[in-house]
């Protein structure tokens, strides 16, 4: 019988950095790979993202 394995939430990995895109002088950062799960999100989900007294909120954009 198979288990089925969960990844696990790592706190150390919580952190990321803001990085440039040396071609296209972009600003970007990486998601853990475990909220991206976690959500149910893909390549090419649409995301909002948005500031609220002081947080950035990122989710899933609401397309009709």
């Amino acid at each position: 019988m198979k288990e089925i394995l969960n990844m696990k939430k790592n706190p150390s990995e919580n952190f990321t950095t803001i990085e440039i895109d040396p071609v296209t002088g972009e600003y970007f950062t990486i998601l853990p790979e475990w909220i991206v799960n976690e959500q149910g999100w893909y390549e090419g989900t649409k995301l909002n993202i948005h500031e609220d007294s002081g947080d950035i909120i990122i989710s899933e954009a609401d397309i009709d």
